[in-house]
């Protein structure tokens, strides 16, 4: 997937997010992009109005899988910590270290259950969704089980990286917005793209066939901005 806008504004490091079987890392500051009312995310507003380090898995990771994105977590907080004490600042607050969100389109029962007992969980979030699970405060982890996750507006942008239904249905409910819905035109053009560069590869394997076919209807209407210009 080409970097967007965003990306290039806010410093993200991203790498295909629909690569199979293959943890992305994506982190954001929101300082970093002004520019994006976060009111206009929903849930996924909610998560990122404060900095945080993204790992999302398109098929069932393995413990390792998540164990590996917490180190990384770990990893980014002690390069923190060492940026401050060599240009003599103060060590970062709370506010400052980033939290991670493991995104996972379908995680297995037994995963979940694997996590939620060895890392323990916190009980204060009485004010998420459904199929978002919080480790102890002292991981700064939680777990996003897209499948679980209500059919909302506030959820359409995670579910948009469901796969099979989830994502079906949330396409059609992003094509349902008007044209001068905030982000459409970004959304279309990421995925557009996406999909020109994917549709051209020789080989394509049945998952990636699927994933074009249910994002065709909005490739469709990248093409047709795109012949607009022309």
């Amino acid at each position: 997937m080409q970097s967007t806008g965003l990306s290039e504004s806010s410093g993200i490091k991203l790498n295909s997010v629909f690569e199979a079987a293959s943890p992305v890392e994506l982190f954001l500051s929101p300082d970093a992009v002004p520019d994006i009312d976060f009111n206009n995310l929903g849930l996924l507003g909610k998560i990122v109005s404060r900095p945080c380090l993204f790992e999302y898995f398109r098929f069932p990771p393995t413990e390792d899988d998540i164990c590996n994105c917490m180190l990384q977590l770990f990893t980014w907080q002690k390069k923190l910590y060492q940026k401050a004490e060599q240009e003599g600042k103060e060590p970062p607050t709370e506010e400052v270290l980033p939290h991670l969100w493991v995104i996972i389109a379908s995680p297995t029962e037994a995963l979940l259950e694997t996590f939620l007992e060895e890392f323990g969980t916190n009980p204060n979030f009485s004010d998420w969704y459904q199929g978002v699970y919080f480790l102890d405060d002292e991981f700064k982890t939680s777990l996003i089980a897209i499948n679980q996750l209500p059919v909302t507006p506030d959820t359409l942008w995670l579910r948009m990286l469901g796969r099979g239904t989830i994502l079906e249905q949330a396409v059609n409910e992003f094509l349902a917005f008007p044209e001068d819905y905030p982000l459409r035109n970004r959304v279309v053009k990421l995925v557009g793209n996406w999909c020109a560069e994917t549709e051209g590869e020789e080989e394509l394997a049945e998952e990636d066939k699927e994933f074009l076919r249910l994002l065709s209807p909005i490739y469709q209407q990248w093409q047709e901005g795109m012949a607009s210009l022309d």
